[in-house]
């Protein structure tokens, strides 16, 4: 069974990094065509996904890095038992790269073979491109083991839930800044690249990228992948000296500078302790709870923002896909779409990316979060279970605090690219309606999954998230963006070639209807069940 869900969820992999690969490889294959501007956007496009993968291997082994390298469970046996220090720190640091090295694979190679095969390089540049991989794999590996050690002696003396959301908050924020200004291309960018002025040799365009990346350390991969697949020049005897000094120095500093602050931090941080309240014990009044809300239900609700809010780890989860949905916003606000509207086959297009980007942000949160939501009660959901208040409420609770939750989190931001591309008022109001039925409709589809298969001996999300009930919740949540993103296609067509786009909707309500309907009597199904524990 294990391995069954392993090779589904490997081939849910493998969809996506095929799906990337053709979109690569078309966008690929139209840059070619504009010969000396193409050469330019096509070292763009390897230099910002260098960047990107970077970026998000980085958030993503600080996020999960700051929580395994300290406060795992295990880390307690393992100091009392003979292991050295030095293991358990190469250990935590493998580990983590492990869990966050899946963009490089997932991305980064269905663009490197887009470039070979769109500029049919020979056997020899994807021996070549191999190597460059893994020295960039290296690199980002020491730097973030690097920059979590740094932050977490920094804030060893703060709770851990603070430096990790202080943290991963900071850098979130810089790299959206620094990713809108320097990843995404603008109007001005577009018009330097096609300029066709030659500097000493080498296109004026590719001089301007080489600057605008010069101080990226990914720049010197980009510019050897592109040097190997294209011909062309770029980059320089520095640049190609630092495709290996990076790699060798960021180990270096990890294994050294990393080790002896993971040495200092550890002690601290497993010797920690919180002083409640000076004073009496006894004399300190209990606070009412639920604070907030009122009735037994809004103290489930309560109790479980509380839970997600003083949990540093599930925080730091939320904050890595925060930083995917801020590099997702500052692409929507910063490059220059707003010429798409213009033409409604473009149009159509953006939408489809707008609104499946906004299921797959919605569909990480709710597998993360949702899903596992009644399994995580643990063995103590006999109370509820055994208690006046009727699980059925207890679940809805839950349901309804899922879907305000995914909407709040995601269908703004996707509005926000909506409204950018979109001068219709009606055309928005209907995407909007599409956006909210998607995130509702598929809260639903994961909790109703995760009640019907709970695992009440599993305390970790990610673990449940992984199993059988998880992949089949994945699997029918992407399939279903996806046909919405088809609605959403249809759509836009419809009504900015003066049709009828009503067909269209209504298609997209009664899928939505079916399956909600389906997961009820599936969420009823999972109570008859709890209720019979």
């Amino acid at each position: 069974m294990r391995d069954t869900i392993v090779g589904g969820f490997l081939a849910v992999f493998l969809i996506v990094m095929i799906g990337e690969y053709v979109a690569f490889r078309r966008g690929l294959e139209a840059l070619a065509e504009l010969r000396v501007a193409g050469a330019a956007l096509t070292l763009y496009f390897l230099e910002s996904v260098l960047v990107l993968v970077l970026l998000i291997a980085l958030i993503s082994f600080i996020a999960s890095g700051l929580w395994i390298f300290y406060r795992a469970r295990d880390t307690g046996f393992l100091r009392a038992t003979p292991l050295p220090l030095w293991s358990l720190f190469a250990l935590r640091s493998s580990e983590t790269v492990m869990v966050t090295s899946w963009a490089l694979a997932i991305v980064g190679i269905p663009a490197v073979l887009a470039l070979g095969l769109t500029y049919r390089a020979p056997i020899a540049f994807y021996a070549g491109a191999a190597v460059v991989l893994a020295l960039f794999a290296l690199f980002a590996a020491g730097l973030a083991t690097l920059v979590t050690t740094l932050a977490a002696a920094a804030l060893v003396r703060v709770p851990t839930r603070f430096a990790v959301g202080s943290t991963v908050a900071v850098l979130v924020l810089v790299f959206a800044i620094v990713v809108g200004k320097n990843v995404v291309p603008s109007v001005g960018d577009f018009h330097t690249i096609f300029e066709p002025e030659m500097l000493n040799g080498k296109p004026a365009s590719i001089k301007f990228i080489e600057r605008k990346f010069t101080w990226w350390p990914s720049h010197p991969f980009a510019a050897s992948l592109y040097t190997s697949a294209t011909g062309g020049a770029a980059g320089s005897s520095a640049t190609r000296a630092g495709l290996w000094l990076l790699p060798l120095v960021s180990i270096v500093l990890a294994a050294t500078l990393g080790r002896r602050l993971y040495a200092r931090t550890l002690p601290v941080v497993m010797e920690a302790f919180t002083v409640l309240r000076s004073g009496d014990p006894a004399r300190v009044a209990a606070r009412p709870f639920p604070r907030r809300l009122r009735g037994p239900v809004g103290a489930l609700i309560e109790r479980d923002l509380l839970t997600l809010v003083r949990n540093p780890h599930e925080l730091s989860r939320m904050a890595f896909i925060a930083f995917l949905l801020a590099l997702y916003t500052s692409f929507v606000f910063i490059a220059p779409l707003r010429e798409a509207g213009d033409r409604p086959h473009a149009l159509a297009r953006l939408m489809i990316f707008n609104v499946t980007a906004a299921g797959y942000f919605l569909t990480a949160f709710g597998l993360r979060f949702v899903f596992p939501s009644v399994s995580l009660e643990g063995r103590v959901a006999w109370i509820f279970f055994s208690s006046p208040l009727r699980v059925r409420r207890f679940v809805l609770a839950k349901l309804a605090l899922a879907a305000t939750l995914l909407t709040v989190a995601v269908v703004p931001i996707a509005m926000a690219g909506t409204l950018r591309l979109v001068r219709d008022v009606t055309l928005a109001v209907e995407i909007g309606g599409l956006l909210v039925l998607l995130s509702a409709t598929t809260a639903t589809l994961l909790l109703a999954f995760g009640t019907a298969w709970p695992d009440f001996r599993e305390r970790d999300a990610e673990v449940l998230g992984t199993s059988g009930a998880g992949l089949a919740s994945t699997v029918a949540c992407l399939v279903y963006v996806a046909v919405i993103g088809w609605i959403a296609w249809g759509t836009v067509l419809a009504r900015t070639s003066g049709g009828n786009e009503v067909p269209w909707l209504g298609a997209g309500v009664a899928v939505s209807a079916v399956l909600v309907a389906g997961a009820l009597a599936l969420i009823e199904r999972g109570i008859r069940s709890l209720e019979a524990r």
